[in-house]
């Protein structure tokens, strides 16, 4: 009978079984839908990519990152069950982390390859020199934010509609759409070049907890997994530190406020109509936000962090109880 109603319970969708309050997701959504719509809007007046308008681009843009996702997806759920057992479910979030991590890995690569004649890493302040409100930027920085753009519109709504949920489900979704909100700020107003080290920032980071992820639905923990998830781990932390909670921070943002908004604040948010003003403003606190929520996942971490040396390989154990919620205890399931 026990097995009868196991097996039933894998007919509700996988998303149910960790729940947000109706109201807090439909506001959430509601917000989504709006940063595509003035997403339209600034993809009007993005200009050129590569001698084509950026608005007729996007559509071929957005193809492709589907596609990306789709095969990715199906590959890493093939993956997982054929070649290390995983679960349903635990093989259906391998699948959602595959996508991600070849996303992240692939835009550190480009990020990279825009960044290796500029100073705007080695010294942000630089971003915003000969600051100029009508001027386009180059066309590998175009393609990027063109790219980032399809990438995190589909995401936020794969988040939302087709992925297995965590336990951060709402404050990811907060996230996305901060990043959205970011992305396009910062085209709107010309800030693409600290917009770049914001990216870069975020995807070189997100590499190690993709890989985390990854071992951890795999379960390749202790000495039968060689230590993966438990290497991985401090790989992560320390890498979360440096660039999340320093970098970020210390870096990036400093210069944002000290050297572009501040000294540019005439030029760029006032006098200007309330929106442009508001969209200012929203500009800095939006980043102090991501700050703000990378210091919780910090916190998350370390919590890990504490149960790992308590009872050494035993990470995916921890990180079902402090991430992945009740939704991974699935062992059992076929």
């Amino acid at each position: 009978l026990k097995r009868v109603v196991g097996r039933c319970a894998c007919c509700v969708p996988l998303m149910a079984k960790i729940k947000a309050p109706p109201i807090t997701s439909g506001i959430l959504t509601a917000v989504y839908i709006i940063e595509c719509i003035c997403s339209f809007f600034v993809l009007r007046g993005a200009g050129k990519v590569y001698g084509y308008d950026a608005l007729h681009v996007f559509p071929a843009a957005m193809g492709l990152v589907l596609i990306v996702l789709t095969v990715s997806k199906a590959i890493g759920r093939l993956l997982s069950r054929n070649a290390f057992g995983a679960n349903r479910l635990n093989a259906r979030k391998f699948g959602d982390q595959t996508w991600q991590f070849l996303i992240h890995l692939s835009m550190t690569f480009l990020e990279l390859y825009v960044l290796q004649d500029e100073t705007w890493y080695s010294d942000a302040a630089t971003t915003f020199h000969s600051y100029d409100a009508d001027k386009v930027e180059k066309d590998s920085v175009q393609a990027l934010y063109l790219i980032q753009l399809a990438i995190w519109v589909i995401t936020c709504f794969s988040h939302h509609f087709l992925e297995a949920r965590h336990k951060d489900y709402v404050l990811m979704y907060m996230h996305h759409i901060v990043t959205i909100a970011l992305i396009t700020l910062s085209w709107f107003f010309h800030f693409q070049k600290v917009g770049v080290i914001v990216l870069y920032v975020h995807d070189a980071s997100d590499i190690t907890i993709d890989l985390l992820k990854m071992f951890n639905y795999l379960k390749l923990e202790g000495p039968s997994g060689f230590f993966l998830v438990e290497i991985i781990f401090v790989l992560n932390l320390v890498s979360w530190v440096w660039w999340r909670c320093y970098q970020l921070p210390f870096k990036v943002v400093k210069a944002c406020i000290f050297d572009g908004f501040i000294p540019l604040y005439d030029k760029v948010c006032w006098p200007k109509p309330v929106l442009v003003l508001a969209g200012c403003y929203g500009f800095i606190y939006l980043l102090l936000a991501l700050c703000l929520m990378h210091c919780w996942w910090l916190y998350l971490l370390l919590r890990i962090a504490y149960k790992l040396v308590l009872a050494p390989g035993k990470g995916h154990d921890a990180g079902r109880e402090e991430y992945e919620g009740d939704s991974d205890d699935e062992d059992k399931e076929d």
